[in-house]
């Protein structure tokens, strides 16, 4: 009786480790082409007007605005990267002032309220192109969006 438990698990195993070995062989020396994934990047116009249907005319018009907000941020972006490596540069300083992290740091905080009210008012006036059921499209978009970026910055 043992004898035949002994012969059927040495079946098992060996059962195992060829199938084993021969997954480990089509993965090293697999002959299928391996194509890497291409992922499409949409631009964020072409996001908006998919997502929230819009027209050619307000396509346009949200094309523009957007073009308006990122020249209007950019600056801000810009002025916003120079006080952060300003501020970690006070990293190597010992000891480390106080009173110069938190005005590098309420210079920070200043420059991302002007990015938030310049976001908000573009979006405003993004909802006030749309019609009613574009509205509540853009609505829950925001939404989404708010969610996933405080996602993204949770991490």
């Amino acid at each position: 009786m043992t004898s035949i438990k002994n012969k059927s698990l040495l079946f098992i195993i060996g059962v195992l480790l060829i199938s084993n070995l021969v997954m480990v062989g089509m993965y090293l020396f697999g002959t299928k082409e391996r194509r890497p994934r291409v992922r499409t990047q949409r631009s964020p116009i072409e996001f908006m007007v998919k997502e929230l249907s819009l027209d050619d005319k307000q396509a346009a018009a949200f094309k523009e605005m957007l073009d308006t907000v990122k020249q209007k941020n950019k600056p801000l972006l810009d002025s916003m990267r120079t006080s952060r490596e300003s501020l970690y540069k006070n990293l190597k300083a010992e000891p480390q002032p106080d009173s110069v992290i938190l005005s590098y740091a309420n210079t920070i905080g200043k420059i991302e309220t002007e990015l938030t009210i310049n976001n908000y008012e573009h979006f405003r006036k993004l909802r006030a192109m749309c019609n009613p059921e574009q509205q509540l499209e853009l609505d829950t978009l925001i939404q989404r969006m708010g969610r996933r970026t405080a996602r993204k910055k949770g991490q």
